[in-house]
């Protein structure tokens, strides 16, 4: 069949044109055969008088003539070269031209689209010869029979030429296509990289604030658990709610790397955090035993999820490291919306113990900067004179 059925019931039509496009051989073969059915039912339902029958040789020559033609693509030339010369050995026993010498034709105007100039000026004399043959045997004027030899050809050259430049721009238009097709593949595989790469500073940040108190709690309640036993309980109790909400984080961003949208359990994942969360990350602070204050100001709510996230991280990321680092010592933290920018700084004093020792080649600055630069901000930490240490993160709104 020639149709396929289609929404609502209908037919839909197969496309002919890429049916052409896949099958080239198939449809030179099926024009070489309707060609000679074409010239035999002519050539046996048409016979003048002053011409020879159209006998048993007449079906071979006109056979030679056509069937050459399935293989145009292939062997232009050669193709051309048959069916001229079988064509001039038809005319010359005297058969009725009629219409074998499109035979010819059609063989030129493929050697015209396939091949460069000079193998077509000569393809082009020798159909020349061929419809100038045609003319003389039809007994037409010497006149009228040159001129339609050259027009003829003309034509078949300059159609020939035309299908030869859009075949070259087809053959274009496919490569650009497939170089298309690649760095859409690459753009696609370098977005996929780097979510993951995105996911595993989430998946650090989270891991790093929330092992950092669970150690610290764990630490004071080792050291009063037999002195001050409700201090080393709210401290146990500090470190059951962390490693609660350290898990519930990671099971967020792990359902990220599904390939499903939809977690296991056959809920929604739960929001990234934002700007809103920011008194729950200085409780959690406080709860364990540091000195944490927090100043907002301006609309941080309406900000975009995206930047909330980076800023809320950033902050995260450096109270991490003020808890690891700075002995306990005072924090304050400050996020705030200008009209241009929203910036957020952290600044701890010097510890009131002695830092905890941690190894060297940590990346939290590093994906502090990371974080900062998506967005086209920056990141500047250092110490301060009083021995502290300040962070501050500066987003464009632009």
């Amino acid at each position: 069949m020639d149709a396929t059925a289609g929404e609502g019931g209908y037919a839909r039509p197969v496309h002919r044109i890429e049916f052409v496009r896949r099958h080239p051989r198939a449809v030179d073969l099926a024009l070489a055969v309707t060609v000679l059915a074409a010239m035999g039912a002519v050539g046996g339902l048409y016979q003048p008088p002053g011409h020879r029958a159209f006998d048993g040789w007449a079906y071979v020559l006109t056979g030679v003539i056509c069937l050459p033609l399935a293989a145009r693509r292939v062997r232009p030339m050669s193709v051309l070269l048959t069916t001229s010369a079988a064509y001039l050995v038809y005319a010359a026993l005297g058969y009725l031209p009629g219409l074998h010498f499109w035979g010819p034709v059609l063989a030129f105007y493929s050697l015209a689209a396939a091949k460069p100039r000079w193998p077509t000026a000569i393809g082009a004399a020798v159909t020349a010869v061929v419809v100038l043959c045609s003319g003389i045997a039809l007994r037409a004027p010497l006149a009228a029979a040159v001129a339609e030899a050259v027009a003829v050809t003309a034509v078949a050259w300059g159609l020939g030429g035309v299908g030869r430049r859009l075949a070259e721009r087809n053959e274009l238009l496919a490569a650009a296509t497939e170089r298309l097709r690649c760095d859409q593949v690459r753009r696609i595989e370098r977005a996929l990289t780097q979510e993951r790469l995105r996911i595993a500073r989430e998946l650090h940040d989270v891991v790093a604030h929330h092992m950092s108190m669970i150690s610290m709690q764990a630490g004071l309640a080792g050291y009063v658990f037999d002195t001050d036993p409700p201090t080393a309980r709210a401290a146990v109790d500090t470190i059951g709610t962390t490693s609660r909400e350290a898990l519930e984080e990671m099971r967020r961003l792990l359902v990220l790397l599904r390939e499903s949208d939809v977690p296991a359990t056959g809920g929604e994942p739960e929001p990234a955090p934002g700007l809103n969360q920011l008194a729950a990350l200085a409780d959690r602070a406080r709860a364990g035993g540091v000195d944490v204050s927090l100043e907002t100001s301006g609309d941080l709510e309406s900000l975009p999820s995206g930047l909330q996230l980076t800023a809320y991280r950033v902050v995260q990321e450096a109270l991490t490291n003020a808890i690891k680092h700075a002995g306990g010592g005072p924090v304050t933290i400050g996020v705030h919306r200008r009209p241009h920018a929203v910036t957020a700084v952290l600044r701890n004093g010097p510890g009131t113990t002695a830092a905890r020792v941690t190894e060297p080649g940590g990346y939290g600055l590093i994906g502090m900067r990371e974080r900062a630069k998506l967005y086209g901000g920056t990141v500047t930490a250092g110490p301060r004179p009083d021995g502290g240490f300040a962070v501050e993160l500066t987003l464009p709104l632009t």
